[in-house]
């Protein structure tokens, strides 16, 4: 193996940190449609083929699909179609069952670029969830068509300035008794952006982790629908779902498009997570560099790396053990390491 790959894995081995994103999603060039086009067009949900990815289709409570659709791939890209709705939801991106998912335990972020075709009534694109223990559900919003009326969305609790630009994050109380029949309350929390985009780098954990600051189990009085003040307790709860999202919404008239042409949604474990496994194989600076020197030459593996084709970037992350991380997509004339290093800041290995 020559200096530069065993530099490169012993850096990723030993945790290096990074603090910027490979890619830049507003110029890089569209992501081939790579693997199977699935389509659905009714309600329901379910996993994407060779993908740590989820799906979800949803609209009116309905099955009756009537030009709603919702086309994905294996690499995540996706485009929801609706039309003659009053609500609309499609979204891709991580799912989990049980109690959910620790905000703490995982680092979030979402690289997109998309175009839409909003004909009548109105949009929101980024980000959607939902949370239990307690039950919530979030919005962190990028990009809209119609207008925004943030009165509409409760009571404003704070900002956060991340990704370029302030988002003001509101509150508000939600009565769901025929969808979740056994809460009567949930709390719905929104991410606005002060400037609409279709493309850039969303750190999506920094509002996570600012929603779980900001709603830490304290009694405190929200608005419902109805404008009327409810004294309930404020606590984020687990993530159940963290997914990149077209939200559609009309007088049961609302019809357009949203074609994703890159996404790159990533779950990296945190570095809190990921110290005590790091200074656990960091015991032996010469056992890591065998490891890694074995690893290669019965299996292969890093060699690959130099080999990426200029055709098809396309490329799947695994770990040593050989277990499927995700998936990368490198344009052409952008580096195969920084790229690596910059999505895969720990114990990480490249392959085709």
């Amino acid at each position: 193996m020559n200096s530069k790959m065993m530099n490169l894995c012993l850096a990723l081995l030993m945790g290096a940190s990074v603090s910027a994103y490979a890619v830049d999603a507003c110029t890089a060039g569209d992501m081939p449609l790579k693997g199977d086009a699935y389509v659905v067009t009714g309600s329901t949900d379910g996993s994407i083929p060779g993908s740590a990815l989820s799906y979800q289709l949803w609209f009116d409570g309905s099955n009756t699909s009537n030009g709603k659709k919702l086309t994905y791939y294996n690499s995540g890209l996706f485009k929801a179609e609706w039309n003659d709705t009053y609500d609309f939801l499609a979204r891709v991106g991580f799912s989990y069952g049980g109690d959910g998912m620790n905000v703490k335990t995982k680092n979030f972020s979402l690289d997109y670029r998309y175009t839409k075709n909003v004909e009548s009534g109105g949009a929101y694109v980024g980000v959607h969830g939902w949370t239990t223990k307690p039950f919530n559900e979030f919005f962190i919003i990028d990009d809209w068509a119609g207008n925004i009326e943030e009165a509409s969305f409760g009571r404003k609790f704070g900002e956060i300035e991340v990704d370029g630009a302030k988002y003001a994050i509101y509150a508000q109380l939600r009565e769901e008794g025929e969808a979740f029949r056994e809460y009567t309350y949930f709390m719905q929390i929104t991410s606005i952006r002060e400037t609409p985009r279709e493309c850039g780098h969303m750190s999506v954990s920094a509002h996570l982790n600012k929603f779980a600051e900001l709603f830490a189990g304290q009694s405190d009085s929200i608005p419902d629908l109805k404008g009327t003040l409810k004294k309930v307790t404020l606590k984020f709860g687990n993530l159940s779902s963290v997914m990149a999202t077209v939200e559609a919404f009309g007088d049961g008239n609302a019809k357009g498009s949203a074609e994703y042409t890159y996404i790159d949604f990533t779950s990296n474990k945190t570095d809190e997570e990921s110290s005590s496994s790091v200074a656990g194989s960091s015991s032996s600076a010469a056992e890591t560099s065998s490891a890694v020197e074995e690893s290669s030459s019965s299996t292969d593996v890093l060699p690959l790396v130099a080999r990426v084709s200029a055709v098809d970037r396309h490329l799947t992350v695994f770990d040593l053990q050989g277990r499927v991380l995700g998936h990368l997509f490198v344009p052409a004339g952008t580096s195969v390491d920084k790229a690596v290093t910059a999505k895969y800041g720990k114990a990480r290995v490249l392959v085709k």
